[in-house]
């Protein structure tokens, strides 16, 4: 299945130096990501599908296909009555995300630049689950979120 053209004209290059900033909203804004308006269902599901064939695959000694970057789709969802009235308009937001996987580097038998890559990837699955611990303690004041 192709994406439309619409859908396709704003997703991103891949940029290894992507930031990561606040915006004025008190939000979170990543520098370089576009927001794609897709009018139906269907055009978000080739958005999604665009992205994951743009993921990095590598091959290693337990995996053929082994995912070498997180990924997360956002969706800003608008949902009204079908019908013209007067009812109000629910806003929703709905993140799916797929983390790469953790590796044991001595078993894949891994080098070079795979090596590499696992080595980041399982250091950023340790800064995730420092972020998940904080969220979790009530009494923390600060969210390591960067």
């Amino acid at each position: 299945m192709l994406p439309s053209a619409k859908a396709s004209e704003g997703l991103m290059q891949q940029d290894s130096n992507l930031q990561i900033t606040d915006d004025s909203r008190g939000g979170v804004l990543v520098k370089g990501l576009n927001q794609i308006v897709c009018p139906d269902e269907e055009d978000a599901l080739n958005c999604l599908f665009e992205g994951e064939m743009n993921r990095t695959f590598r091959q290693h000694y337990l995996n053929a296909t082994s995912s070498r970057a997180h990924c997360v789709f956002t969706m800003h969802i608008e949902s009204r009555s079908r019908v013209e009235s007067s009812d109000k308009v629910v806003h929703s937001k709905l993140h799916l995300v797929d983390l790469a996987g953790s590796e044991r580097t001595k078993k894949t038998h891994s080098t070079g630049a795979v090596l590499t890559e696992a080595s980041f990837i399982n250091k950023s699955l340790t800064f995730l689950e420092q972020v998940v611990l904080a969220l979790t303690d009530r009494k923390r004041d600060h969210i390591p979120y960067r």
